[in-house]
């Protein structure tokens, strides 16, 4: 049998424990204090008909994970998660691990963590899904990467703070480009409470940069808008409206089919890829970082002058 764990089992938690809890050869231990979380997990479970009792095990702390662990799925805030890694790792040996972005709150965090996969010598990857969605992998074909392009997501009320990186990353993957500088001199000059207690949200418009001379402007306004991506290049524009299922090239049906999957439906792919071959379409913890930096540094910058503040910390997540 293989040893899964998870820990953290809130809202999103609780769909990564959907997903896994369909492979039927594996002992999924999951660190969850909270009995309304954990009361939430089960029920996620019998609602797909899977009998949780089976296979599936609630602990309240990560020294009563089992000491050798396959994979490992970190579900919680990022606040905790570097404590998180260095009790996991203290306790157990563990193979994979696959971590939920914001993935640190401070820059020292990232290197630390860097040294401490690398001493442990752990695969690690970060859950930013869209990479696993087919229709970016058939669009990615259609682009020709030597051009510059243009990636602009507008709407309201999307996340600006916590959902960004998202598409930092997918703009990554389609381009084969690396972030160059992130820009906040757009943002409203004021930081707003996340619904998220604890947390923070900014609002107006950020702009990053990329090699190649690739640009990726996101837009988030206050009001509740719907969200619509659009991908220019020198040929046209890509409109992607994920939340319809559709893309529109120069505002013709570009006949790709857009299926948007749920966590819940995607987690046990990702254990089983990497399981099985030690790879992963989930984007590694070294290129993760490349994105994450530079958008940590500039919001962390722009929090600190805004509140007037000395913070090393960026409370997002």
């Amino acid at each position: 049998m293989i040893n899964i764990a998870l820990i953290g089992s809130g809202e999103l938690g609780s769909r990564h424990l959907q997903s896994l809890s369909r492979m039927d050869n594996a002992i999924i231990t999951v660190v969850e204090p909270s009995p309304i979380s954990v009361e939430m997990s089960r029920k996620r479970i019998l609602d797909l008909n899977f009998n949780e009792q089976s296979h599936v095990y609630f602990v309240d702390e990560i020294k009563e994970l089992p000491r050798e662990i396959d994979f490992v799925v970190i579900a919680t805030g990022a606040e905790p998660r570097l404590s998180i890694i260095r009790d996991l790792l203290k306790h157990a040996t563990v193979k994979y691990l696959l971590l939920e972005k914001i993935l640190f709150q401070s820059i020292e965090d990232y290197a630390e963590a860097k040294k401490i996969f690398e001493s442990e010598n752990i695969k690690v990857w970060v859950n930013c899904p869209r990479r696993m969605f087919d229709f970016y992998s058939f669009l990615k074909l259609k682009l020709n990467k030597e051009n510059s392009m243009v990636m602009e997501v507008t709407g309201g009320d999307w996340g600006l703070a916590c959902n960004s990186i998202h598409f930092i990353d997918i703009f990554s993957f389609l381009t084969d480009a690396k972030v160059i500088n992130v820009i906040s001199d757009q943002l409203e000059k004021k930081i707003y409470p996340s619904k998220r207690q604890g947390y923070i949200e900014f609002f107006g418009v950020l702009h990053v940069t990329f090699d190649n001379g690739h640009l990726l402007k996101l837009d988030c306004v206050r009001e509740k808008l719907p969200m619509n991506i659009s991908l220019s290049t020198i040929d046209g524009t890509y409109t992607i409206n994920e939340a319809n299922g559709n893309i529109f090239y120069n505002d013709e049906n570009a006949n790709i089919e857009v299926l948007v999957k749920y966590q819940s439906e995607l987690t046990h792919l990702v254990a089983e890829e990497i399981l099985a071959f030690g790879q992963s379409k989930l984007t590694g913890f070294d290129e993760a970082c490349e994105q994450h930096i530079p958008l940590i540094k500039e919001l962390l910058s722009f929090y600190n002058e805004s509140e007037n503040l000395k913070t090393s910390l960026l409370p997002i997540t």
